[in-house]
C-alpha cells in the first residue's frame, strides 16, 4: 500500500496518493506568487516522498531573487533528515536540487544564522517530519522568531499546531528566547509525533459561528517594558476583541531579553467550529495601539465571513489536506495567489486535486484524489 524508501520504512503516503513522473520533478520557482514557499513545500514534499527535484528561477521576480537564508537553512535541515544530495546552497543562488537517499530520520538542531524566520523553517520540517520512522521527532531552531514577512511562532504555537492536532500531528512547541529584527537570536524547541495511525485524518469544516473564547499574547524585550509596550498593546486589543467578539479577551503579557528590541502581539479566537488568528508586529513609526488595531482587524476579518481558516492557515494547510487519508473540505475568507501557487506544487508530487468554490462571502476548497 505504501512506497518506501531505500532502506528505511514504509512511507506515510499512500501510493495511490504519490505521482511518480519519470525523471526529475521540475519546478518553476517563479510560478504565481514565486516566493519562498515554492522551495520550501517542493523539497519537504522531495524529502517526504522520496522524489527528486529541481527548483528554478527561485523568486526570480523579488527585488533580491534567489535563496534567501531562512530557505537555505530550511533545506540544510530536511537535506540531513533524509541525507540528501543537494546542489550548493548560498544566498542569491536561484536553482536549487534536492535528490534525497533515506528516510526521514533522527532529530534535528539548525541555527539560519541571521534573523530568518524559525517559523517558515519549520514549516518544510514539520512537512517532511510526518515521514520520520521515529514515534518522535525533537528539533532545536535558532533565528528570528517574530520577523517581518512571516508567521509568528505563536501563530504556530496557538492555531496551526491546534488543527494538526485535530488531523492526528501533535506538535509541542515552547519559545525558549524571542529573536526580532534585525539580529534574531531567538531559540524554539519542539517536538514532532506524526499520526500513529500512517494517515492525517481529513479536514471538513465549511464555516464557523459565534465565537466561545478569544486570548493572545503580547510580547516585548525588556528595553521597551518603561514604556509598558506589553501591557498597552494587550489592553488596546483586549477593549477590540471583546467588542466585537462579545466574549473577553484573555491576553497574556510577556517580556524578555532579545539581541534587538522589538515588540508583537499574536490573537487568537475560537467557535464551536474552528480556531483562527490574527498578529502584527510593532515598529518605531507604529504605536502600541496601532499594532493592537492591525493585529486585531486581521483576526475579525476571518471572524466577520464565517470561514473556517483564516488565510494564513488556509495556505499552511494545503499539503496535509494533500496527505489525508480522505476528501477534505474547508473554507477560506480568499483564495490567496500563495494558496493557487501551493496548490500547483503540491500537485506536482501528489496525485490530488484541488477545487475552489466560491461562496457569497467565503471559498470552499475541495481537496481529494485526482480520480474522483
Amino acid at each position: 500500500m505504501f512506497r518506501a524508501f531505500p532502506g528505511s520504512e514504509k512511507v506515510r503516503i499512500p501510493k495511490q496518493r504519490l505521482r511518480i513522473p519519470e525523471g526529475v520533478v521540475e519546478i518553476d520557482g517563479s510560478f504565481g506568487e514565486g516566493g519562498g514557499q515554492i522551495v520550501r513545500t517542493a523539497c519537504a514534499l522531495a524529502a517526504l516522498s522520496g522524489l527528486t527535484c529541481r527548483v528554478r528561477q527561485i523568486r526570480a521576480g523579488r527585488s533580491h531573487p534567489g535563496l534567501r537564508a531562512q530557505h537555505c537553512a530550511t533545506i540544510r535541515g530536511l537535506a540531513r533528515l533524509c541525507r540528501a544530495e543537494t546542489s550548493p546552497l548560498a544566498e542569491g543562488t536561484q536553482e536549487v536540487f534536492f535528490s534525497p537517499r533515506s528516510g526521514i530520520k533522527g532529530d534535528l538542531e539548525l541555527d539560519t544564522g541571521t534573523a530568518g524566520s524559525v517559523a517558515l523553517v519549520l514549516q518544510g520540517i514539520l512537512l517532511a517530519a510526518l515521514g520520520s520512522s521515529a514515534r518522535e521527532v525533537k528539533l532545536l531552531l535558532r533565528g528570528g522568531t517574530d520577523v517581518p514577512g512571516a508567521p509568528s511562532c505563536d501563530y504556530l504555537r496557538r492555531v496551526k499546531s491546534e488543527w494538526l492536532r485535530r488531523m492526528g500531528y501533535t506538535i509541542d512547541l515552547r519559545i525558549v528566547r524571542r529573536g526580532y529584527y534585525p539580529r534574531g537570536g531567538g531559540i524554539i524547541e519542539a517536538t514532532l509525533r506524526p499520526p500513529e495511525g500512517k494517515l492525517l485524518l481529513p479536514l471538513r469544516v465549511t464555516e464557523s459561528t459565534e465565537a466561545l473564547a478569544a486570548g493572545g499574547i503580547s510580547h516585548a524585550s525588556h528595553a521597551l517594558a518603561s514604556r509598558r509596550v506589553a501591557e498597552r498593546q494587550a489592553k488596546a486589543a483586549a477593549k477590540v476583541i471583546t467588542q466585537y467578539l462579545h466574549v473577553p479577551a484573555r491576553i497574556e503579557v510577556e517580556y524578555g531579553t532579545t539581541s534587538s528590541p522589538g515588540s508583537g502581539l499574536m490573537l487568537w479566537a475560537s467557535t464551536e467550529q474552528t480556531i483562527w488568528g490574527g498578529g502584527a508586529l510593532g515598529r518605531p513609526t507604529v504605536s502600541s495601539e496601532q499594532v493592537a488595531d492591525q493585529a486585531s482587524e486581521r483576526l475579525l476579518k476571518t471572524y466577520h465571513c464565517r470561514a473556517a481558516l483564516d488565510p494564513w492557515l488556509g495556505d499552511q494547510i494545503l499539503p496535509y489536506l494533500a496527505l489525508a487519508g480522505a476528501s477534505s473540505v474547508v473554507s477560506v475568507p480568499v483564495l490567496t495567489r500563495h494558496m493557487r501557487t501551493n496548490m500547483w506544487v503540491i500537485q506536482q508530487f501528489l496525485n490530488v486535486r484541488f477545487f475552489c468554490e466560491p461562496q457569497e462571502d467565503r471559498v470552499l476548497v475541495h481537496c481529494g484524489p485526482r480520480d474522483e
